[in-house]
């Protein structure tokens, strides 16, 4: 049985919460990381290929950073869990094609959820979503087959879980979000307190903890952060909410 490592951050500020993902990113041949944390303060996230103006919330926010993987905005609140998967391309837990490791994870979650007492959560594949709301840049707000779905607030099928990955450098970021409640900013998805399910994110992450363990076969290490790997996190932490990469035009993806 492999061994991943198990990093809990709960409480984590905006920026230190990014840097210390890319950190982990930057760590090429380190052990894959589960990491499972919240946000203090909330914040909000944009994808890194959106631009600032096309998410109409941000303008009113007063934490907004800019996340290393791509997707809509996602309003990182208290009742929210957050978690990341990195390793090494070639590591058999993500070896294959990207939808496969779509597929592997979502699995994960999907048990996690079902475990909780969540009412049949599952991958949309085709079928329609309330939750597809047209001009807010929200994450949320856009479904695609493989994301993660199950009744929302409206009695109709809607997204709960919002993923993202980055590759770079023969590593994998695995970004995931993951709604126990109603957020302001992101009317119409589906949340555990739809299911009745009323839980913190530390026990959701208890829960996510035991289903990557059984999907990928893996047994989970709790690790704290080494100096070195803080260091790194707290560097490159200032970044994220710097205006200039907040604000950035990003160039159009190839």
């Amino acid at each position: 049985m492999a061994a991943w490592h198990l990093i809990e951050t709960w409480g984590a500020a905006p920026g230190f919460a990014m840097g210390l993902d890319e950190a982990l990113l930057r760590s090429v041949g380190r052990a894959p990381t589960l990491r499972l944390y919240s946000w203090a303060p909330d914040a909000l996230s944009l994808g890194y290929f959106q631009r600032f103006d096309d998410v109409p919330a941000a303008a009113a926010h007063p934490n907004v950073v800019r996340r290393l993987t791509g997707g809509g905005a996602i309003h990182h609140h208290a009742q929210e869990l957050t978690f990341s998967v990195t390793l090494d391309a070639d590591d058999p837990a993500y070896r294959g094609s990207v939808p496969d490791s779509y597929e592997r994870a979502h699995e994960a979650v999907i048990h996690a959820l079902a475990t909780l007492g969540v009412a049949s959560p599952r991958m949309r594949r085709e079928e329609p979503v309330g939750s597809d709301l047209a001009g807010t840049g929200m994450c949320f707000h856009e479904s695609t087959p493989q994301d993660i779905c199950w009744t929302g607030p409206a009695g109709a099928l809607a997204k709960g879980v919002g993923t993202a990955q980055r590759r770079t450098a023969g590593r994998i970021l695995h970004h995931g979000s993951i709604k126990l409640g109603p957020s302001p900013l992101e009317a119409e998805v589906a949340t555990a307190a739809d299911s009745a399910v009323s839980i913190d994110a530390q026990a959701a992450g208890a829960a996510l903890r035991a289903a990557f363990a059984r999907e990928f076969d893996v047994e989970l290490m709790p690790t704290a952060p080494d100096a070195d790997l803080l260091a790194s996190a707290q560097q490159m932490a200032a970044r994220y909410s710097d205006p200039g990469f907040v604000h950035r035009e990003p160039r159009p993806r190839r």
